[in-house]
């Protein structure tokens, strides 16, 4: 287990991967951490993971919806356009 004081990580039962690393922690006069310095590369996997977990959502809220076939979809779209 790091500590996280001077930047590094804290493992707590979680893998490296899932959590964020932090290079060094902002604080305010009173020693209360008020913001995180990370790597660019890190910032670009969080917007990598944040935008799986986005797809996951919709997939997750769409799950109970009707499946249609495409084929059957783009004939019924074409139907309804006069195409």
């Amino acid at each position: 287990m790091k500590d996280v004081r001077g930047g590094g990580i804290m493992l707590t039962g979680l893998e490296e991967k899932d959590v964020i690393k932090v290079k060094q922690y902002v604080t305010d006069k009173k020693g209360r951490k008020v913001a995180a310095i990370i790597d660019i590369d890190e910032l670009y996997r969080l917007e990598e993971l944040i935008e799986e977990i986005s797809d996951l959502k919709v997939i997750e809220e769409r799950k109970d919806e009707p499946v249609e076939d495409y084929e059957a979809y783009s004939r019924r779209r074409k139907a309804c356009r006069g195409v």
